[in-house]
């Protein structure tokens, strides 16, 4: 086929088509429908399917960077039997359907300290990025400072409206906020931007009727409450901390663990041979999760 043919000519047609996998694997699949006398129709569906394959992975691979999830904290990775008040079945409805993203409804994790919420928040947000939504994973204390400069420099509703992007924003250790005016107003004001419009999943190792630590007065603390619990799931997870044995375990792998999730370490697989529409991936232990 390539002697029929001007491949530089092919080659400059393609990108100007922006079609990167087929430009670079046509010569390889057009020698196989060679050999094997294909039919044109099967030569055409097979490097489309390989073309969106590779958008399917670019785009996984680009949303996951984005993302900034845990490492390695999957739903396969994590442990349901020791957190028995959290339903498997559950949480893997919630991971399967798309309803409640659609509608911005929450989902909300309680309890103390090593009962897995960031694992678990985490894992929620890979499962729900494998299926196309967009998802940030962020310490509630970090997004604060970041939206508390841009409120110094006059953008914070423009910073609040990038983060409209995520169909989920995860805020793990909301409690850990200091109860101080600055940070507490900005993080009203983003619950209250996202109020049922994008969903949030908040982590937190105090009960609601602690958070006035968190908010300077009742009416903000009983007005956030109110917006996050309005069409939200909650699970309370008030098991002992399994930090020890993690820890225990910690010390006999080598090296320091990655901060955030990439295609690498979340199991992300490159294209088959003859790869289909919709390739599929996954995705420890950073200081913030520690302290879960």
């Amino acid at each position: 086929m390539s002697d029929t043919i001007d491949v530089t000519r092919l080659t400059l047609m393609l990108n100007e088509l922006r079609l990167p996998a087929i430009k670079q694997m046509w010569e390889k699949i057009a020698a196989r429908c060679d050999k094997e006398g294909w039919p044109a129709a099967r030569l055409l569906a097979t490097l489309a399917e390989h073309e969106l394959a590779e958008r399917d992975r670019r785009r996984l691979e680009r949303h996951l960077g984005d993302a900034k999830l845990l490492p390695g904290k999957t739903l396969a990775t994590y442990d349901f039997e020791a957190v028995p008040m959290v339903s498997k079945a559950q949480v893997m409805a919630l991971c399967a359907g798309d309803a409640w993203l659609e509608q911005g409804a929450n989902l909300i994790l309680l309890g103390p300290p090593g009962g897995g919420k960031s694992h678990l928040s985490s894992a929620i947000g890979l499962a729900l990025l494998e299926k196309g939504w967009r998802v940030l994973f962020s310490r509630t204390s970090d997004l604060v400072q970041k939206l508390q400069v841009a409120r110094r420099e006059l953008a914070l509703e423009s910073a609040i409206q990038r983060l409209e992007r995520f169909d989920l924003l995860i805020l793990d250790d909301i409690t850990y906020v200091s109860k101080d005016q600055a940070e507490s107003s900005v993080l009203f004001e983003l619950i209250s931007a996202r109020y049922e419009r994008r969903s949030m999943l908040i982590t937190a190792n105090q009960p609601f009727g602690e958070w006035g630590k968190i908010f300077p007065d009742a009416a903000m603390t009983l007005a956030a409450v109110d917006r996050l619990v309005h069409h939200a799931t909650i699970f309370e997870m008030n098991v002992e901390s399994y930090r020890r044995r993690a820890a225990i375990e910690r010390k006999h792998g080598a090296g320091r663990p990655a901060h955030y999730a990439t295609p690498k370490n979340t199991g992300v697989a490159p294209p088959p041979d003859n790869p289909h529409r919709g390739v599929k991936p996954e995705e420890p232990v950073s200081a913030q999760e520690n302290r879960q």
